[in-house]
């Protein structure tokens, strides 16, 4: 059965600012730009929210920093405000290390990752900060394309004050994907953006996003009250542009394991795909992408196709556990990943095949076919999705597809109200507190300085909490932990450990690691090597080891292990943050010990342990728990909205009682 989903025709408007017309949002963009702080650009996928905040930025010759939660997308955002510079007439050059920019540019591009900031420093400066301040500086209007974790550690001088130093200069801030940021994640980032502004840097905040949470947008009205900017703006204009090409789609019912159904698929496509690559040698252009729910099935799937003679060299890798440079797609025939895959970056591709477990993941997912022709997509579905699927008309437009899928698919709640908790306000003020004691440790700055700026730092965490709708008592027990922690209480040391920590996410840190079998897959020593986060070494790594040469090493990953810490904790308070240094936690992988299942008591982490049977219920695969006998534990972000889920589950039990 194979039904279409209409592409998106929408009107033109001329604008004496751009060489070529542009969508009534993007015009709209605009003529807001001088007139709000704020600016909220809700549009759907594919409708052009790039070019919409990034021409003013290019137009207006400013300085702006741009914000993508995944290094793939940024990488991706960077090549394509090149083409829009070269659309309209104004000479951007991208800035690498291997790459200087040429002294005529109007404006300079500049990707800033982890790896990428390793490779400015090395060899040219003293440290990441000194490459930053560089980088950061005020030679000519640039644009800064990083992610997250690279404003965390700017905005809390944890490279050093210097890279804080040119943000004076930055006009605009720009998070793409906006909906993305959940849970602490969330409160972060709004704490970054508050904290900026009260610093006087970012003038201006731009937010992109193609599906704005409902709770999320209560919030933002809250903190940054934005003005919003919508794709139902009309035009008076005749003329219209494909935003959006028609999509067939095949729903298929999903197996429990639809590795098998995907893979068939893929090499009964086959002489499809080498057909298309044939006829478009573009670099840009790949004939099919594969989305699966987790890395191990992409794995399954890439090894499956390639044990039935597809060519592994025609492969694009775009997943987790896999070293960044299988990424490349030019000259391959299908790009299979993950979620890496799905996250606004802009593919060109003939065919998709797709299996998701909630709204926003589906739609993210379906919004990477039709973006440059028509295009194919089949989709692996579970048996409600694929009746009502069935029931669809020959074609329908896309609002009511969208509609359709938030009837078939859970809406994965973002839990907005942690900010305004105890420790989502503790999550919040470490950040400032992590500036401030980085300020305290500068031997230029005198008392009265540090007097005058801790009180700063305080006055726009208070205002922050306020604008949250915070009540005072709250806000009075929060801010006088945060003085306990200053003042070495011991009770606040776990705030201490936290703050030691310096990360934006909650997922957990990530190690190095050399993997036998994939460097037997690819038969190449660099491409074996690769990072990954502990939890899901632990969960999927097989014979963990140290080697003297190779460092830690696994033979390949595999099925999901149980990883738990046993009944070692049973005797520990609940619900309450607690160090690792104070009480180590030794995760186990399949209840045997490993190289490094002590490892999170080498740093002194934070962590915290609830009954299971009280959150089993209100906790999913977002949030890294691990079982600990009749309780779950979870570590440093993770830990305070775990503490935070607990209370809530209490207090709904005592109005109940």
């Amino acid at each position: 059965m194979i039904s279409r989903v209409l592409g998106l025709e929408m009107p033109l408007v001329e604008h004496p600012d751009s060489r070529r017309p542009l969508y009534p949002h993007q015009a709209a963009m605009l003529e807001a730009w001088n007139a709000h702080s704020s600016l909220l650009l809700a549009s759907k996928t594919g409708s052009g929210k790039t070019r919409a905040a990034m021409f003013p930025v290019l137009w207006h010759r400013e300085y702006a920093i741009a914000v993508y939660p995944t290094n793939e997308l940024l990488r991706d955002q960077v090549r394509a405000v090149e083409k829009i510079a070269l659309d309209e007439g104004i000479r951007a050059e991208i800035h690498r290390p291997d790459k200087p920019h040429s002294p005529h540019a109007d404006h300079v591009l500049i990707p800033i990752d982890a790896p990428l900031l390793d490779l400015w420093q090395r060899g040219r400066t003293r440290s990441r900060g000194e490459a930053l301040r560089n980088l950061l500086s005020r030679e000519r209007p640039r644009i800064i394309f990083t992610n997250p974790d690279i404003l965390f550690n700017i905005l809390s001088a944890q490279y050093h004050l210097d890279a804080l130093a040119p943000l004076d200069i930055y006009n605009t801030i720009i998070f793409d994907e906006f909906h993305l940021y959940q849970n602490v994640e969330l409160a972060h980032a709004l704490m970054m953006v508050y904290l900026a502004r009260g610093l006087g840097f970012f003038r201006r905040v731009v937010l992109l996003t193609a599906t704005p949470h409902p709770e999320v947008r209560d919030l933002l009205d809250k903190i940054i009250q934005p003005t919003e900017i919508s794709s139902k703006h009309g035009s008076d204009d005749t003329r219209t542009r494909t935003a959006v090409h028609d999509v067939y789609i095949s729903p298929i019912v999903a197996a429990e394991d639809p590795v098998d159904q995907i893979t068939s698929r893929i090499l009964k496509a086959l002489p499809d795909l080498k057909r298309l690559r044939e006829k478009n040698p573009d670099d840009s252009y790949i004939p099919a992408v594969a989305i699966v729910n987790s890395v191990l099935d992409a794995i399954r799937v890439e090894d499956e196709i390639v044990a039935r003679d597809f060519d592994r060299n025609l492969i694009a890798v775009i997943r987790g556990l896999s070293n960044r440079a299988l990424r490349e797609r030019a000259g391959k025939l299908i790009a299979v990943g993950t979620s890496a895959i799905e996250v606004g970056v802009d593919f060109d591709c003939d065919l998709l095949f797709f299996e998701a477990f909630e709204a926003a993941s589906f739609l993210q997912r379906f919004g990477r076919a039709g973006r440059h022709r028509e295009s194919h997509a089949l989709m692996f579905v579970p048996p409600n999705a694929f009746e009502a699927m069935s029931a669809c008309p020959e074609s329908m437009d896309r609002s009511s597809f969208e509609r359709l899928i938030h009837i078939c698919y859970p809406l994965a709640e973002a839990r907005p109200w942690f900010a305004a908790t105890e420790y989502g306000l503790l999550a919040a003020a470490s950040i400032a507190e992590r500036l401030f004691r980085t300020v305290q440790k500068d031997h230029k700055a005198g008392k009265q300085y540090l007097s005058r700026f801790q009180q700063r730092l305080d006055n726009i965490f208070s205002a922050y909490a306020a604008a949250l709708g915070c009540d005072q008592q709250l806000l009075s027990r929060v801010e006088a932990k945060v003085n306990y922690s200053r003042n070495g209480n011991p009770k606040m040391s776990w705030y201490r450990a936290y703050l030691q920590l310096e990360r934006f996410r909650t997922s957990m840190p990530s190690v190095e690691i050399h993997d036998w079998l994939e460097q037997a897959r690819r038969g190449n020593w660099n491409l074996g090597t690769y990072e990954i986060d502990l939890s899901a070494l632990l969960r999927r790594g097989r014979n963990i080891r140290r080697n003297t040469k190779a460092g830690l090493t696994i033979t390949g990953v595999g099925s999901t292990r149980r990883v738990h810490a046993g009944e070692s904790v049973a005797h520990l308070s609940r619900g309450v943050p607690l160090r690792t240094s104070v009480y180590p936690i030794h995760l186990l992988q399949d209840g045997l010990d490993t190289p490094i299942s002590g490892w999170l008591s080498d740093t002194d982490h934070v962590f915290t342990v609830v009954p299971r049977a009280d959150v089993d219920a209100l906790i999913d695969w977002r949030l890294t728990c691990f079982e600990a006998g009749s309780n779950v534990l979870a570590f440093d972000g993770a830990a305070l909205l775990l503490i935070e889920i607990y209370r809530r589950r209490q207090e709904l039990s005592t109005r109940v009682l």
